[in-house]
Order: structure tokens, then sequence, then C-alpha cells
């Protein structure tokens, strides 16, 4: 008779928790099917997915990493509804409730959890699949509660009574009890003195004043001159405004060479423009690049130990290859365009930032391009867990919120936040990186790494934002009838060499312990570029050198060198766009229509699973490029002419409200500016210059005449 019920026990069991882990992967099924409605279909504009991954999973690293996302997110949805059995048996067990009604109590707990699951994915990332950005999730209601904060607190207080009720009736626990608390005292005791330890043994891990100072490049994505306070004008950059005034060496005339962040980072690295490291795109295979040197590879035969971290890999992707000992970023390749954009469920979207998010979902931890779920504090955390020096290093991290789009998983309650306008959203995702700065700073400054480096400060590359009367060097009709009509690109950054924004960019240094440079802070108007960076690191710290830059050592500027300073004003400097579709051009960016109009760009290397550049693609986007070369006051810019084949526009304008001209041939010596940049820019660019177009204006004579 006995042996019976326990017969039977088993099988109901089994189906209860069928039950339940339906219930979780019913859920996962539902999530899942709302987010590819909030994708849209394949067989539109996301057929440019398909495209770009080849639909290749099998042997490749993609097919593994699909593999370990799809169990990780099975296991977590599974878990999820066995959850909801153990609360049933809790409840059951505490108040005496038959087993006949643990279906329904199974039932009612998933449902309460659900409930509790979706209003805090809307909380916590509103611009999620499942997410509402509504003012009642985020209003005070009792207390100055949220709405998620009492339903939290109501379900933690339930769980908890239910918890106590159990205690009750287990005579094991309630013997006990006391000695559970003794030990769980000591234990908290023990984890806060741990930590505190830790913090003090941070500092000073880097060596004392005699050791190599510390190298360390931070960059802010995007990131425009006008928004960064300098001397006595405050800007919206509080922690980089700190940084420059006590005691920075800024240059307010610092340009890209190409503002896209992979060609830029590959100059700021290797100290040459794109036409030498063959980075004239995003996403260039790096098989493809040419042979250079970088100044981590030199920090590497000097003894340091190289880092590069950043939270956005998507075009741009730096790794061990350009001489990093270790990289700290998100998982990149074609991974993180696909797995960034499915990861988006409300369940995972909680555990993303955690540990346990951060090896079940690589491909969105700390990922800035999956935005939606991006913390800012996750990335820096990851840095301050990661970056560990051990003797003298070279640190470099980009920081990419400014980068379009420009909302994370903050609700967008800030002042600038809440307006709709891009330059306003752009302002609040500024202020945002610059409080990751100032943290970044914050734990350099605990780990020792600051008593005796270099600082260098920089953005590689700016951003225009629509707004005419900045954004360009041409306006209205001028511009009309110098180009014949042809629309200059006022959003984003890369798109036009007449948008000074986009390629204008933030540049600063600072000495601290042994590092020779001056204490106070100086402002220097001297025209420079990202490429003179490497070459000014070399020569300031003494480091032993074979690699050939072309940038220049801007040491002598520091030392007030007139004839060198003279020879950079000189000096032609060259930036050049890269490719350009429609709806970038004209500021579209909305990811499904972007992301069908550049996958016929790229594919996936099957070999690892990398995004690149299709080769084949590589001579149409070097004919659409725009290019240009400038001094301190003129610009000669060369545009591709769309109303004529093989021929290009060229304008020479004033940089500073300087008349523009447009050139219909050579210039003649004796126009010394234009001729000047006339031959610079042809000896850079060579053949990929094309013959000036005539003029659209019918019956205008020449606007320069041979």
């Amino acid at each position: 008779m006995s042996d019976r019920p326990q017969h039977r026990r088993l099988p109901k069991l089994a189906g209860e928790l069928l039950l339940s882990a339906a219930l979780g992967l019913l859920l996962l099924a539902v999530c899942s099917w709302q987010r590819m409605s909030a994708m849209g279909n394949l067989s539109g504009d996301w057929q440019g997915l398909a495209n770009l991954m080849g639909l290749r999973l099998s042997g490749t690293p993609l097919g593994a990493e699909v593999l370990q996302f799809v169990f990780a997110q099975l296991t977590l949805h599974v878990c999820f509804g066995i959850g909801a059995w153990v609360l049933a048996w809790l409840t059951e067990r505490a108040f005496g409730i038959g087993r006949q009604r643990r279906l329904w109590l199974i039932v009612g707990w998933f449902a309460i959890a659900t409930c509790w699951l979706l209003v805090a994915n809307a909380t916590l990332f509103p611009w999620s699949a499942a997410g509402v950005p509504s003012a009642l999730l985020g209003a005070p209601l009792i207390g100055g509660a949220r709405l998620l904060e009492i339903l939290s607190l109501a379900l933690m207080t339930s769980i908890g009574w239910i918890l106590l009720m159990n205690a009750r009736r287990t005579p094991l626990l309630q013997r006990a009890g006391r000695r559970v608390a003794i030990y769980g005292a000591l234990a908290v005791v023990v984890f806060v003195v741990a930590g505190l330890l830790r913090t003090v043994t941070m500092a000073d891990e880097s060596g004392g004043a005699d050791a190599l100072p510390n190298i360390v490049f931070i960059g802010i994505d995007s990131l425009r001159g006008d928004v960064v306070g300098a001397g006595e004008n405050p800007g919206i950059t509080p922690n980089v405004d700190a940084f420059v005034r006590d005691g920075g060496q800024m240059f307010t005339d610092a340009i890209t060479p190409l503002a896209r962040t992979f060609p830029s980072w590959t100059s700021i690295l290797s100290g040459r423009n794109p036409r030498q490291t063959a980075a004239r795109e995003n996403l260039v295979a790096l098989g493809a690049l040419g042979k250079f040197d970088t100044i981590a590879k030199v920090a590497q035969r000097n003894g340091y130990r190289t880092v590069f971290a950043t939270d956005e890999v998507r075009f741009s992707n730096i790794d061990a290859s350009f001489g990093f000992d270790q990289v700290i970023t998100p998982t990149m390749g074609t991974a993180d365009f696909l797995l960034g954009k499915f990861n988006d469920l409300p369940l995972s979207n909680l555990l993303v930032n955690s540990r346990l998010g951060k090896h079940w979902f690589p491909a969105t931890y700390a990922n800035r391009a999956a935005a939606v779920t991006y913390r800012p504090d996750t990335f820096v955390d990851r840095l301050r867990d990661e970056v560990q020096p051990s003797g003298p290093t070279f640190l470099a991290v980009h920081f990419t919120l400014p980068h379009t789009p420009y909302n994370w998983s903050a609700p967008g309650d800030q002042v600038f936040g809440r307006a709709s306008d891009n330059s306003y959203q752009y302002s609040n995702a500024v202020i945002a990186a610059d409080r990751q700065f100032g943290q970044l700073m914050e734990i350099l400054e605990r780990k020792g790494m600051l008593h005796n480096a270099l600082v260098v400060f920089l953005s590689d590359h700016g951003e225009a934002l629509g707004l005419p009367a900045s954004d360009t060097l041409l306006r209205g009709p001028v511009a009309r009838e110098l180009l014949d009509g042809q629309r200059i690109s006022l959003w984003g950054h890369g798109t036009s060499v007449l948008s000074p924004h986009q390629f204008a960019t933030v540049l600063a240094m600072r000495g601290y312990g042994s590092v020779d440079l001056p204490a106070a802070f100086h402002a220097y108007d001297v025209p420079v570029s990202l490429i003179d960076i490497a070459p000014t690191v070399v020569e300031l710290l003494g480091l032993q050198s074979t690699a050939e830059f072309e940038g220049r050592s801007l040491v002598p500027v520091f030392a007030g060198d007139a004839r060198a300073i003279e020879a950079l004003e000189k000096r032609p400097r060259f930036t050049e766009s890269g490719f350009r579709t429609k709806k970038i051009e004209s500021g579209d960016y909305d990811e499904r229509s972007v992301l069908g109009d550049v996958a016929t760009y790229f594919r996936m290397n099957p070999a690892n699973g990398r995004l690149e550049l299709r080769d084949e693609v590589m001579p149409h986007l070097i004919a659409d490029k725009e290019r240009a070369v400038m001094d301190r006051d003129w610009l000669l810019a060369s545009i591709p002419n769309r109303h004529g084949a093989q021929t290009q526009i060229y304008v020479l304008v004033g940089r500073h409200d300087g008349t523009p001209r447009r050139l219909e041939g050579p210039p003649a010596p004796a126009d010394a500016e234009a001729y000047a940049l006339w031959q610079a820019l042809h000896d850079e660019y060579g053949s990929e210059l094309l013959p000036p177009a005539p003029s659209l204006r019918q019956g205008a004579a020449p606007l320069v005449s041979n």
C-alpha cells in the first residue's frame, strides 16, 4: 500500500517539471517571435543580414557561437520555468495546500514571475523590443518608488514569507538557525574586509617614478571639439575639461586622415595615412593591410605590456595583430551583428550586464553596439577587472557612446535625453562618455598607473549633426553653384571632406611623474594630424624604434621651436571620406535600412567569422571618395562628379570664412596657395584623381584662370 503512492509520485513529478520547462520555452518562443516582428522579416531589408552571413554556419566560428547562444537561451528559460515549480512546491509546503493544486500553483507563479520580468525589462531597457518607453514606468507612485520597485518588494516579501514558513516547518533549520546567522554575519565581514584590502592593494602596482612611464591612449568616438571646454570655456564634458585644464597640452586644429573608426585608429597606431596602411574603409581584411609598425609593437620591443580595450567592434577590428598582448572587446565578427540583435529578449536582458552574462552572452556583454542593453558602467567595471598593470603598460581605450545610435539602456529622462532632436541626444551621449572617462581616470589612479605616465586624450573623428551653420564649409546657393547642385552630407562622419566637424578631432596630452611636458595648460593652434601621435610618443619617451612614420613629432612644439611650428603650418594634411549610401548621406540611420544598404559591401570570412570588406567593391569605393588637402588657412577638395563620368570637381575654400573658388584646371604657380595644395593633393593620391569637371553653369567664366 505504501509503495503505490511512491510509484505514482515520480511520473507526476516528471509531468510537473515538463510543464514548468514547457512554460519557460513558451516564453522564449513568444519573446523570440515578438523580437523577429520588431526586426522585420528577412525578405525585406534584413535580407541584407542573410547576404552578410552567407548563411553558412557549419564548420565556421559563427556556427559554434550560435550553438552556444541557443544552448544558453534554452537553459536560461528552462531554469526560469523550473523556478516556478520550486516556488509552487515551497508554497504548497508552507501553507499545507494539497498537491492536487500544484499545477495551478506552477502556472500562477509563472504568470507572476513573467509579469515582473516584463515590467523589469520595460523599465530597465525601455528601447528593447519588449520595452515600453512609458512615463508610468518611471514615475514615482508610492513613497517615491516606481512600479518595478513596488512589484519587486511585493514579490520578494512574498517569497521571503514563504521561505520563513518553510523554515518553521523544518526541524533541522530550526536547530541550525542561530549558527547560520552567525556564519552569515562572519561571511559578510570577510567579504567587506577583502574588498577594502583589494582597493588598497590596487594602488602603486605599476612601479615608482624611476620605472618606464606608462602610456595611456583614451579615445571617445565621434567627439566634436566644440563640446569640450578649453581654458576658460566650459563644455559639457567636465571630466575631460578638468583633465585638460589641470596641465593638458591641447591642439585646437587636429584632424583625422579618414573620419571612420578603423582607418582612424590604424593611423593613430601606425603614424601613417590611409594610403600607406591600406585601411581605406572600415573592416578592411587584416590580411589586405600594408606592412607597417605600430606604436604598440614599438612599446612591446621596449619592454611594455600592451592592452587595447573598446566597447564596440562592429566596424573596427583592432586585435592582437596590431601589437597588443591583451584585447578587451565584445565578440568580433558576424556573431556580433547576428546575436547582438537576436539577444534582445527580456530574460537574457536582465543578465547580459552580469558576470553570468559575460560568459553566456559575450556578443552582448559590455557591447555598445547592442544599444538597448548597454550600460556604460558595465564596460567601466570590465576595465577595472581586466586591466591589471604589471610593469610598464601601454593601454589604449576607446569609448563609443557618442556614436550613433545616441540612445542606450538609459531611460532617456536626462535633460538632453528627453529631446527627440539628434543634436540633443548626441549631447546626452557625450555627457555619459565623459562620465566613463572620469571613472577610468579614477581607476588608473587607484591602480597606480598615473604616478608616472603619458596620457593622450583624443577623438577618432568628429560628428556632423545636420546643422548647416557649422557642419559645412560651403553653404546655401554657393554650395549648389560650385558643386553643380551636388549635396554636401551634413550627417555622421566620413561622408564629406567639406564638413569640418566630421574630420576635426580633439587631441590633448598630459604628463605625469617623469614625463617631460609643461605642467600648465596650454592650447596650441598649430595644425596637426592624428598621425603625429605615434612619433611624438616615441620621441617624448625616448623609445628605441625603427618604425617609419609619416607623421611628425610634436615635441618641438612643446618647446616653442618656431621653425618646427612654421614647418607644421606649411605641411599639407590629408583627409578623405568613406563609403556613402544615400540613406547615410541624408542622416537616415534607421538600423534596418542601413544594414540593407551596406550589407552588399561586406561578407563573412568563414575561417575566423569576421566581417570583411569585399575585394570587388573596393575600386568602386575608392572612385566614390571625396579627398582633401589642407594647410592652416585653405582646403582643396576633390569631389566625385556624379553628373559626368571620369571627372571630379575641385573646390578651394578658406577654412576661416574664406571665399570659395572652383578650380577648372591646374592653378598657375602665381596662385601660390592653390598651386601648392593642388600639387600636394596629386602627389598623395596620384592616379586616383580624375581631371577637373567643366562647370555646368551656362556661359559662366571659369572661377580660376590658368
